[in-house]
């Protein structure tokens, strides 16, 4: 398969990015606890060579650490938002001790104290913050003629593109703050123009590439450019919360003509990932299912050990071959196995050809349906579709088995009307579609604006 080169980043430290208020980091770390002891002789008189002051940041020599630095932390908030989702859908399965984690598979997702979103927040508000401060930084060594290479311009404005989605797609409401400078909810009725930034900053990153003549990072930023023009529609569809659309296919001319350049230029294979390591940062969906052992893919997707504790064996089956679905037997085996450094999936060709075949069958376009869907059935040798079932039915099995473990699947619950077998019918997720996470208990306790001191 064929993945895009820019997708692992470099080390940073855990205690780089002191917070304040929001999440949001302020970039200058305290090494001077212990300037009351005089007397020593410099024996304290050292440097913390893991340590950052803004100045540091500053320096155009710093533009490629800044953007790894933004590219680490959004990897690490993201594997914290995939862990999330997958408890809250039908993707994961409770198997351990913690109580909150039976809470989000229930279906209780607006408890701002639960506390795994709780303790999920610093880390996605501090990746929001880093990859907007790259962009900030960058842009300015650019205006300067400084910025030696622009392509790091582009991978910024891709990373928060990317960052701003998952956010819109999963939040009821957000806080975008800055520093010290706290900043107010956005409010729930204002998400939606999260996706249009995203979409502004992924508009920038693919001029600045294709100016560079970058043709793959080219190819990275409209990918992500059709996900996101998609799941704004998508999030359309339930929102305001409460209710199941009548609508819920989407066909998006922009997503559309996105996805067409992409596969025109990529081989079927092709996916954008995050990479983690042993040298970067752990992915947190690797830390709590394969290594503490607390959740496991569910009982919609596989038979589970005699201990209930991990994955015996893949079940989803093709819903025409009735065989195991390869790509759902590839994705869930190759996360159990890469422990706590499992990539992840951003977009993928796979995801481009569903939002064809998703736009073809809300045009009632049927032939085109078959056509893009049967790219995908050939990729894993499976019998092509023609007519053998509902064309719906078939779009909803193509999204769960080949959009596994990438955000998608609690949308999907919404707009189409299914529900988690895992929910309970009295949780907000089965009595009011469209309910995703609120702003989490920690940023209540010292936002002015919600506490009402500002």
């Amino acid at each position: 398969m064929t993945r895009s080169a820019e997708h692992t980043p470099s080390p940073v430290p855990s205690n780089r990015f002191p917070r304040r208020r929001g999440g949001t980091p302020l970039l200058v770390l305290p090494l001077v606890l212990l300037l009351g002891v005089v007397g020593c002789d410099g024996l304290l008189d050292v440097e913390n060579p893991n340590s950052l002051v803004q100045e540091d940041l500053e320096s155009p020599a710093a533009a490629g650490a800044l953007v790894n630095g933004a590219l680490a932390t959004m990897s690490r908030a993201w594997g914290h938002m995939t862990l999330l989702h997958a408890s809250a859908s039908d993707e994961l399965q409770f198997t351990g001790s913690r109580n909150a984690w039976i809470q989000l598979q229930q279906g209780g997702l607006r408890d701002a104290s639960n506390e795994f979103t709780d303790a999920a927040w610093p880390f996605i508000t501090e990746g929001r913050w880093m990859t907007d401060e790259a962009i900030r930084q960058l842009t300015a060594f650019d205006q300067e003629g400084v910025l030696t290479d622009r392509s790091l311009l582009a991978r910024s404005y891709l990373y928060s593109g990317m960052i701003y989605t998952q956010v819109a797609d999963l939040w009821e409401d957000f806080v975008i703050s800055d520093r010290i400078e706290t900043g107010p909810p956005l409010g729930p009725g204002n998400m939606t123009s999260l996706y249009d930034q995203a979409i502004s900053r992924l508009d920038q990153g693919l001029e600045i590439a294709q100016a560079e003549g970058n043709a793959s990072l080219a190819n990275t930023i409209r990918a992500q450019r059709a996900r996101t023009y998609h799941a704004r529609a998508v999030r359309a569809t339930f929102t305001p919360a409460g209710s199941t659309p009548s609508a819920p296919l989407i066909n998006d001319p922009q997503a559309v003509a996105d996805a067409r350049a992409v596969l025109a230029a990529v081989d079927p294979g092709w996916r954008f990932q995050l990479g983690f390591s042993s040298a970067t940062v752990s992915n947190e969906w690797g830390q709590w299912v394969n290594e503490r052992l607390e959740l496991r893919p569910s009982d919609l997707y596989v038979s589970p050990t005699e201990d209930d504790k991990q994955v015996a064996a893949v079940t989803l089956l093709d819903p025409i071959d009735e065989v195991v679905s390869p790509i759902a037997q590839e994705i869930i085996t190759d996360a159990a196995g890469a422990r706590q450094y499992g990539s992840i999936t951003v977009v993928s060709a796979r995801e481009l050809r569903l939002i064809l075949a998703e736009a073809a069958l809300a045009a009632g376009d049927e032939e085109g349906f078959a056509e893009e869907i049967n790219h995908l059935r050939a990729m894993d040798d499976l019998t092509p579709y023609d007519g053998q079932m509902d064309a719906l039915e078939l779009l909803k099995h193509s999204r769960k088995a080949n959009l596994y473990l990438t955000g998608r699947r609690l949308g999907d619950h919404y707009r189409f009307g299914t529900q988690s077998f895992l929910w309970s019918s009295s949780q907000e997720a089965a009595t009011r579609p469209g309910t995703l996470f609120p702003i989490a208990q920690i940023e209540r306790n010292s936002n002015c604006y919600i506490i009402g001191t500002c």
